[in-house]
């Protein structure tokens, strides 16, 4: 089980961004118009937007440690990592 923390992970990140948020706010509010844009249901729903974003963290994370995975999935192995 995973002992992280994403609310201390949240927080660290709020603190690290607040002085950009007072020198750059435009842009800071123009991010977060964007993010909340991006997730606004259109052609696909918020829903299937979330479940694309989960697919590529963990196929990228998967990834990253896929030289160890080629062992026990080959198949998968190439199709993540040998794909052009």
């Amino acid at each position: 089980m995973s002992t992280f923390n994403h609310n201390d992970l949240m927080r660290d990140i709020n603190a690290s961004l607040a002085p950009f948020r007072k020198t750059q706010g435009n842009a800071m509010t123009g991010f977060g118009q964007l993010a909340k844009a991006a997730i606004t249901d259109g052609a696909l729903s918020a829903k299937h937007k979330e479940l694309i974003a989960l697919s590529i963290a963990v196929t990228q994370r998967w990834a990253a440690r896929a030289p160890n995975s080629k062992k026990c999935c080959p198949s998968a192995y190439t199709w993540v990592v040998d794909r052009p």
